[in-house]
């Protein structure tokens, strides 16, 4: 074993053994009988399942109140792990597990012996691996997420000590907070510590009572998620944005915030399909393959475990300045005359605007890389792009990763003679289906895909002088259901195979709240990628992977940051891209539901993100239009955006929402300098006042002792400093706003509305109105905003202190120029102010070393 160390002293020994066994005492696994009705219940049966028939099964019956299953298999398992042997190595432990029960499980024969590796990474961050002992398995490629090597020596001091089993007994594992004996992680207890099969993982942790949990994307869901049996699905699909099913991007990552107002992280480096199912006192992963590599992040507070995951998984990446503003798109721009018009009446209704968008319409047959030659032709289309640019405006297109075959289409030739295609289970081209019809997909696994994708971007940027790249459809979407045999020939496999069968798995991940098949609307299961690689182990990285190449081609070609906008997205995506939260509807409950989508993907490390303003699909309206330009003016991401089967709504088609965009949008150009300094912050992970991983944030972030906070996802925080509390409800002209701990001013009139917080209040907030509020002891910079983001940088700077009760603030200004790949030519200024015998002192402190 490569990291044990035969020349380690009995005393390294015993210190490193006492740090990670000091805790065993309080975490001895439970003898759990047959059919524990408390314990972790493993679905034995379906929906309508009687006694008898369950019984006849083998298995436990028991009638519950919640959403527990009432036919559950035996629990604890008679299949059980034992610890063979416990090895003591320079950065933790290894542990060797035999199978006492070689019988088959209940998805296969269980995999023995295993290995577990538990590393002390750092002194906050916590590794550990279970993988088969004698062969290797699906793991992410490390070009794709990182896997940090831990530190050698292990650090002396740690915020964590761990537990297990000993040798001779059933496997466990447990993680504690060193300084509370606060539970971390715990797989002993009344359920099956570990199952290791083919096809099907499990392996469950026991929650505290306390636990507030957040995280386990992507769904369209409250912040906070649900303990009563709540599954949460990770399979990239396509779909509308409904409640609480997989959606486009996997984050299996959570936060867990306690009552002790200290939090720690999760992190599953796993890109498998799974189930991760919560109850009240339980937490169970079901995943279809690969490994258990976990990470654990110790905090304490919320921003630190973020900080400390994205140590892993990598920095978010630093969006060009111009990115920042406004931007309008729609599905269904007929022409080059339709995105003239648009920008005269933005400016001719002097809203702001910095970059237009479009969608598929403007490619010739949808085919990508190519231009409509009668709707949009390329010298038509040029003079369009060359009078934005000379506005100090921007332009994005969309590309699809999907390929027509076409003979004779250079996109499709060049991918044919590279090799690059991902490849059916026989070796040929796999062909699905999307807009321009069959279609072929790239193979980012492919050493040559990055070049290929590279010569593509080039040929457009050939045509037309695009400032960023819109990648859409890639969880990859397919019009049919796994391989299209012709052009009107979908199907879904559904023959079940001997041994492993990665299209019909045993076990049945609940895909779309019904356990569809896997390569519904997607490549098939057996599809293969470079080096044979299974589509079924790769299937959630495909966003990630495309989203890599399309930075590295935008950066290479042009020399400046790039801009990329990704629908799917997976762990380490945030460090080429930005997001959005795909297609929503015109509603005010999508208008809800897009603040704990913004909030949640600042935990997953990608910042600049937003939802589609006034909603994609439907019909939106005036009010509806209006409320979601305010609450949209202050995503990272603020565009407006919508369906070529909806009406148009810009803001300006009607006068009130017109007033309304002019207003907030001059109100968040002005914030620019603000949001700027905080992307910097997320990017370098900058220790100071204010600072941290995210832009935009759930309270419970800056007041953790406060369990109001905790469920709070309809108000955010900009950075430290702005309180968001917006209008959600149709027709309401009054929001009820919580005010945590401190002084609070009103942002638009700087009167104190909160002396010392810690209480709610109603406020009356008009149609022309959203509910901004300064927090005291916070120093905001600001800028006289213009029309654009290349205007408003040329213009004079102000900062808003906000003084707290003791008369003082802190903030903080970051510049450059906005564009430059290299950042070492830049200035950031830290602003500090005090009071002493009613004096207020101000001090500015430039430090040219930031970049």
């Amino acid at each position: 074993i490569s990291r044990v160390d035969p020349k380690m002293t009995k005393a390294t020994h015993m210190g490193l053994y006492f740090c990670l066994l000091f805790a065993a005492a309080l975490f001895q696994p439970s003898v759990g009988i047959t059919c524990n009705e408390a314990g972790i219940r493993r679905d034995c049966g379906y929906v309508g399942i009687k006694e008898p028939e369950c019984e006849s099964k083998g298995c436990c019956w028991h009638p519950t109140q919640d959403h527990s299953p009432w036919c559950f298999f035996p629990n604890p398992s008679p299949m059980a792990y034992t610890v063979k042997n416990i090895l003591k190595t320079m950065t933790g432990l290894q542990l060797n597990l035999d199978m006492n029960d070689t019988n088959s499980g209940p998805f296969g024969p269980p995999i023995t012996p295993l290995t577990v590796i538990i590393d002390m990474e750092t002194s906050d961050r916590l590794h550990v691996k279970i993988f088969d002992a004698k062969n290797q398995r699906w793991e992410i490629p490390t070009q794709f997420v990182p896997s940090p090597k831990p530190s050698i020596p292990a650090p002396s001091v740690t915020q964590y000590a761990v537990s297990t089993a000993s040798v001779g007994e059933r496997f466990w594992f447990a993680v504690v907070r060193s300084s509370n004996k606060e539970t971390i992680f715990n797989t002993s207890g009344s359920f099956n510590s570990l199952i290791f099969e083919d096809q099907y993982l499990e392996i469950s942790t026991a929650l505290s009572d306390d636990a507030n949990i957040y995280g386990l994307g992507e769904h369209i869901c409250p912040l906070r998620l649900n303990k009563g049996g709540q599954t949460y699905t990770m399979w990239n699909y396509d779909t509308a944005t409904p409640e609480n099913l997989n959606l486009y991007g996997s984050h299996p990552f959570y936060l867990d915030l306690r009552s002790s107002a200290m939090a720690h992280g999760v992190f599953l480096r796993n890109s498998n399909g799974m189930d991760v199912t919560l109850n009240d006192n339980s937490l169970t992963y079901k995943v279809i393959g690969g490994v258990f590599d976990f990470y654990f992040f110790l905090g304490p507070q919320p921003e630190a475990v973020i900080q400390q995951y994205q140590e892993v998984i990598g920095r978010p990446h630093m969006p060009p300045y111009w990115a920042l503003g406004f931007h309008q798109s729609r599905y269904g721009f007929k022409n080059v005359a339709a995105l003239q018009d648009v920008v005269q009446k933005y400016a001719e209704n002097q809203i702001p605007l910095d970059t237009m968008w479009n969608d598929i319409d403007y490619m010739d047959q949808y085919k990508d890389f190519t231009l409509d030659p009668n709707n949009y032709p390329q010298t038509e289309l040029d003079q369009f792009v060359d009078q934005l640019h000379k506005n100090g405006q921007h332009y994005v297109v969309i590309v699809d990763p999907g390929i027509k075959n076409e003979n004779g289409y250079k996109a499709y030739d060049d991918g044919v003679q590279a090799g690059v295609f991902t490849k059916n289970k026989n070796g040929q081209i796999f062909i699905g289906k999307v807009w321009p019809g069959n279609t072929a997909f790239p193979d980012f696994f492919n050493p040559g895909s990055f070049q290929y994708w590279q010569n593509q971007i080039q040929s457009l940027l050939k045509l037309v002088s695009v400032d960023g790249i819109w990648i859409d459809m890639n969880e990859i979407s397919n019009f049919c259901n796994g391989q299209c045999t012709s052009a009107d020939n979908d199907y879904v496999t559904t023959v079940k195979r001997l041994g492993f069968d990665p299209v019909n798995p045993p076990y049945a991940i609940n895909n779309q709240g019904n356990h569809v098949a896997l390569n519904t609307k997607t490549l098939d299961p057996d599809a293969l990628h470079h080096g044979g690689v299974l589509e079924y182990n790769a299937h959630n990285l495909f966003g990630l992977t495309e989203a890599m190449a399309t930075d590295y081609a935008l950066r290479n070609l042009t020399g400046k940051r790039s801009f990329v906008l990704s629908r799917s997205t997976f762990p380490g995506s945030g460090r080429h891209t930005a997001h959005w939260s795909g297609d929503n509807h015109a509603s005010f409950q999508d208008l809800y539901y897009s603040i704990p989508g913004m909030l949640n993907f600042q935990m997953f490390g990608i910042p600049l993100v937003g939802s589609d303003i006034c909603g994609f699909i439907g019909a939106t309206n005036e009010e509806l239009c209006g409320r979601w330009m305010q609450l949209g003016a202050f995503y990272p991401f603020s565009r407006n955006h919508d369906d070529i089967h909806s009406p148009d709504q810009e803001p300006y088609l009607w006068p009130s929402v017109a007033a309304i965009s002019r207003n907030i949008l001059r109100v968040r150009y002005s914030l620019l300098p603000y949001y700027y300094t905080l992307f910097y912050y997320a990017h370098r992970a900058v220790v100071a006042t204010g600072a941290g991983a995210t832009v935009t944030r759930p309270l419970f972030f800056e007041f953790p002792a406060d369990s109001n906070t905790y469920g709070i996802d309809k108000q955010f925080l900009v950075g430290n400093g702005l309180l968001v509390s917006p209008i959600l409800e149709q027709g309401s002209t009054s929001v009820q706003a919580y005010f945590p701990q401190g002084k609070w001013y009103d942002f638009f009139t700087n009167a104190t509305v909160s002396e010392s917080g810690k209480e709610t209040k109603q406020l009356d907030t008009p149609m022309d109105h959203i509910q901004v509020h300064v927090r005291g002891g916070v120093t905001i910079p600001m800028q006289e905003p213009g029309m654009t983001t290349e205007a408003s940088r040329l213009n004079p700077y102000r900062l808003l202190v906000a003084l707290d009760s003791q008369g003082a603030s802190n903030g903080s200004l970051y510049l450059d120029d906005g564009i430059s790949l290299d950042m070492s030519n830049s200035t950031l200024i830290t602003f500090v102010s005090s009071t002493v015998s009613g004096k207020v002192t101000f001090l500015a402190q430039p430090d040219r070393k930031s970049g």
